[in-house]
């Protein structure tokens, strides 16, 4: 399933297709399938994702803003234009600084 903003012929950037809400975490499904979720997330400030593990491996790359990832209890900072590779069953969590977003790709088993 491929997400209906996303228009075929189109430029556009990634950062803009995910709006901030005040105090929460948003997630927009950009593809989803049986074996891989592409998705966007914004976080407002103060808010992150709690630890957990995924279902997959996953690549995560940091669209707009700063973060931390830790990642099986290590602290990685980033900003805009990095990304990160999470290790399926490997607890993690984000941590926005400020505002922040971001685009993860993870394949599914």
């Amino acid at each position: 399933m491929m997400n209906e903003a996303v228009k075929a012929g189109e430029v556009f950037q990634l950062k803009d297709l995910v709006p901030y809400k005040e105090g929460a975490v948003n997630r927009i499904p950009i593809i989803a399938n049986d074996h891989m979720k592409f998705m966007i997330v914004s976080m407002d400030e103060g808010q992150g994702l709690p630890e957990h593990v995924a279902a997959g491996d996953a690549v995560f790359f940091a669209l707009e803003g700063e973060a931390v990832i830790t990642y099986d209890g290590k602290d990685y900072p980033v900003k805009e234009g990095d990304n990160f590779h999470f290790a399926k069953d490997v607890l993690h969590s984000v941590a926005a600084k400020g505002r922040f977003k971001m685009a993860v790709v993870m394949t599914l088993e």
